[in-house]
């Protein structure tokens, strides 16, 4: 009997904890392994969250650049540097009340709900170029980046909006990209397509929806433009066996014709081939493709090619189905043309608002057909002089680059009366709430995702959406500016502002040698789930007051970084080194003194005359892995170029 009531004892007391640690457990589930943000699970759990409870939100998707290339040349762990410090700089850049997560591989993305277009885009352009200024690699380290905005009050969906970001990304990608000398590369030679990297990725541009490719038919080798990466979700823009892939990815009833096709291209029995299938794209969904090539045959010395283009048709219409005008893609593309010849611009935004309601009442059909009558309201206003767009569900943009600004605001005027005015929708005579917003360029130099955000912004703001930023709240902004600046549960810097005070603190002590010092845990999340997430915020408290006493001594500056990762810039030499790793050590042993929650340390030491960059905490987080894996000593140093290991000779 005993026996059955300590088992049952055991039982609830086990239930009980799992209860209580479901929190940690939850967090560890949706947090990346290497960076510490979160993981692809995550983003769609936070996602989901901000649209329940109907929240505007700004994000960002992030690719890495060329980071294929890194892993091929240089190895994984170089490429997981790259990885690690792309993370960090994001980190350095991001505000309170943001959040990055890392998707995959290369990719990444932000979700906030306090930044505009512009203004998150401004940060990730400005993170960009630090990142590829401060680098010291063989090969220079950046990343790609689209940002949109979607507001859940406004019936707008979450797959809009990253749909937008992701498309937005490829085209910088396409429009800023870091070519490579990729001839070093074993896999992969520009001599199989003979053809440039740079000109193919022009071709590449051209055109949405359509995607080129050269196949070398004598090597089975496929070269695809970046747009079928982003739409179709091939793992690569290099592909070997590249017919032996698609069989995979063509429509189970498509595949015989497709093999025949594909066969006759093969064995040179047809140059010319036009075919027509189904293909799973990004999201596996089926979409209809027609693929168009021309196969030119080698002669031995040179191989036989096959070029072409697949027109993927789920997006290369370019017109809507219920009001007959240009997509958000023609647009785009419009905007780019007037910022490459850069004229007098006007954009009018016109915003339907309440069709979710009248969606309820009226159906679908009645709604389209009621957006149907305002298209043609507004092109019979404009009278070709000007093109309108609709842009998104409920919106619609005017485009004009043939008026001044006086003839600008003429057409603003009419453009009003005529959506201001009653509709029919099923019978009845409403008069739906519009927003109509005008901007002008007397000479557009903007990207177009600028453009489009400051018009969402202003549409936001007429709509009452946010509030007046003119409002006088200096407590919360007083507030605000702390949180920006101090982490509050470790009272430590956060790191744009260790990066900020390190640089400073150094910029007054030219003299004697220092190091970046990354701190780490250890099994921090394992330490949650055993004894609980109060316990946990209560070690990194005391470990922040440890290494707050630094700064206070004034020996150096520390930082905390997110999670369980802390940093410092401390005097390079071993008693200092060790000092502060036993300090720290002895603050987490009061609350476990499990070997496997022991903290690590990597150093990595730096050139006082230099600035700190994100680098430098890089490659010490980076020696940190190697320090986590030797469990008698715990700390690591890195020897950068051209300085000798100095900490082991010191003096004790």
């Amino acid at each position: 009997m005993d026996t059955v009531s300590n088992y049952t004892e055991t039982l609830e007391k086990t239930v009980r904890d799992l209860l209580e640690r479901q929190d940690d457990l939850i967090r560890t589930a949706f947090t990346d392994q290497l960076t510490g943000l979160g993981n692809r699970g995550g983003f769609a759990r936070s996602l989901e969250e901000l649209w329940e409870q109907d929240t505007p939100v700004t994000m960002a998707f992030i690719d890495i650049d060329n980071l294929k290339h890194c892993n091929d040349v240089f190895g994984h762990d170089e490429g997981n540097r790259y990885i690690l410090q792309v993370s960090l700089y994001l980190k350095l850049y991001m505000k309170v009340d943001e959040a990055a997560f890392r998707l995959g591989g290369d990719e990444f993305a932000i979700l906030s709900t306090i930044a505009t277009e512009d203004d998150l885009a401004e940060r990730l352009e400005h993170c960009r170029t630090i990142l590829l200024k401060n680098n010291d690699s063989e090969m220079p380290h950046s990343f790609s980046y689209g940002v949109s905005h979607a507001d859940p009050a406004l019936g707008e969906a979450p797959n809009r909006m990253t749909l937008d970001a992701d498309h937005r990304m490829y085209d910088y990608k396409l429009r800023h990209a870091v070519h490579l000398d990729r001839r070093n590369i074993t896999q992969v030679h520009a001599d199989d397509f003979e053809i440039s990297d740079r000109i193919f990725d022009a071709f590449s541009m051209l055109n949405e929806g359509r995607y080129f490719f050269i196949e070398n038919l004598d090597k089975h080798r496929t070269l695809w433009s970046q747009g079928a990466l982003r739409d179709l979700g091939l793992p690569s823009e290099h592909i070997d066996n590249c017919r032996d892939y698609w069989k995979t990815r063509v429509h189970p009833d498509d595949l015989e014709a497709f093999v025949n096709d594909i066969d006759q291209v093969y064995n040179g029995t047809k140059h010319r081939r036009v075919m027509q299938y189904r293909v799973r794209n990004a999201v596996g969904d089926y979409v209809l493709c027609r693929a168009r090539g021309f196969r030119i045959d080698g002669d031995g010395n040179v191989p036989s090619l096959y070029v072409g283009e697949l027109v993927n048709h789920s997006l290369a219409e370019t017109v809507d189905a219920a009001t007959g005008l240009g997509t958000q893609r023609m647009l785009v593309n419009a905007i780019d043309t007037c910022r490459l010849d850069r004229c007098k611009t006007g954009l009018i935004a016109v915003r339907v608002r309440g069709t979710t309601k009248l969606n309820e009442l009226y159906g679908a059909e009645a709604v389209d057909n009621m957006l149907a009558e305002y298209a043609g309201r507004m092109l019979s206003i404009t009278r070709g002089r000007s093109r309108v767009y609709r842009s998104r569900s409920v919106q619609f943009v005017v485009l004009s680059n043939d008026l001044d600004h006086e003839a600008f605001e003429q057409l603003t005027r009419h453009l009003k009366e005529a959506v201001f005015a009653p509709v029919q929708i099923a019978g009845d005579t409403i008069a739906p709430v519009c927003l109509v917003v005008p901007t002008f360029y007397e000479r557009l130099d903007s990207q177009a995702s600028t453009v489009l955000g400051e018009l969402d912004r202003r549409l936001r703001t007429a709509g009452g959406l946010v509030p007046n930023d003119s409002l006088p709240i200096p407590e919360v902004e007083r507030k605000s500016a702390i949180a920006e600046r101090i982490d509050m549960l470790t009272g430590l810097y956060r790191p744009s502002e260790f990066m900020r005070r390190a640089n400073a603190f150094l910029e007054a002590r030219r003299d004697g040698t220092w190091c970046i010092a990354a701190v780490d845990m250890g099994h921090m999340r394992l330490f949650n789930e055993w004894h609980g997430q109060a316990e946990g915020d209560r070690v990194l408290a005391d470990v922040g007051t440890v290494l707050k006493d630094i700064e206070n001594a004034d020996m150096g500056v520390a930082g905390y970084w997110g999670q369980d990762d802390f940093c410092v810039l401390i005097p390079f030499k071993h008693i200092t080194v060790h000092q502060i790793h036993n300090r720290v050590r002895e603050a987490v042993a009061r609350h476990d003194d499990g070997v496997g929650f022991w903290p690590s340390m990597g150093v990595y030491p730096i050139d006082s005359n230099e600035e700190i960059t994100i680098d430098a905490q890089a490659k010490a987080m980076f020696t940190n892995r190697r320090a986590k894996n030797d469990f008698k000593e715990r700390i690591a140093v890195s020897a950068p170029r051209n300085m000798s290991m100095r900490l082991r000779s010191t003096t004790r």
